[in-house]
């Protein structure tokens, strides 16, 4: 047990190396020796645990996904519906230096997957994820008389995602446009403008 605890912490610390290249450096700075020299590893170590360039990029954007995901369970633990849905979606926005700094990592990986093979399942599947998180929440939601009837889940689902897609990507890329609380009270504003109309529920 204590060896697959060490071997779990040592790809998790190969990943985490592998993050700040791509952060100060971009993608092509990425490499096995690279990553060991950031970790202050021998490459041969590195290549114990990931004997292909490609195999460390992908366990590094699938952990970087698994980190997102990790907080999304825990905000899905606020005991208030419509904080907690608040909570998990702000866990989708760049809006603490942690969270930028991961996002900008992730759209590095995001970019890198339109031309490498290896890093296209775990893109899609990372997109996929996030789309249905927001019909979750929806659902939820309008099974508590929190969403308008006459909306259409599934379009607003995709309304919501490219809303909170944008914000990040304006988050990453132009920073002056918006402040992070604003980003947050965006969402917060977004989920307020789903609630019934006053009346709505006396007439239905």
């Amino acid at each position: 047990m204590v060896n697959r605890i060490d071997a779990a912490e040592r790809r998790r610390v190969l990943a985490e190396a592998a993050w700040r290249i791509i952060l100060r450096d971009g993608l092509p700075g990425v490499s096995v020796r690279a990553v060991a020299a950031e970790a202050g590893l021998a490459a041969g170590s590195v290549r114990h645990f990931f004997p292909s360039q490609a195999e460390l990029m992908n366990f590094a954007m699938t952990a970087l996904v698994e980190t997102v995901a990790v907080r999304i369970r825990a905000a899905a633990e606020i005991p208030d519906l419509r904080e907690r849905v608040a909570a998990m979606l702000v866990e989708l926005l760049p809006v603490t230096d942690r969270t930028h700094a991961e996002f900008a990592a992730y759209l590095e990986f995001l970019d890198r997957s339109r031309t490498d093979a290896s890093l296209q399942a775990v893109a899609g599947e990372s997109v996929t994820a996030v789309r249905e998180l927001i019909v979750t929440v929806l659902t939820d939601l309008r099974g508590l008389g929190m969403v308008r009837a006459d909306l259409d889940l599934d379009e607003e689902a995709m309304r919501l995602h490219a809303f909170v897609d944008g914000l990040t990507l304006q988050l990453l890329v132009a920073p002056g446009l918006n402040s992070r609380d604003r980003a947050r009270g965006a969402v917060q504003r977004w989920l307020e403008d789903l609630a019934p109309r006053r009346g709505e529920d006396d007439d239905a």
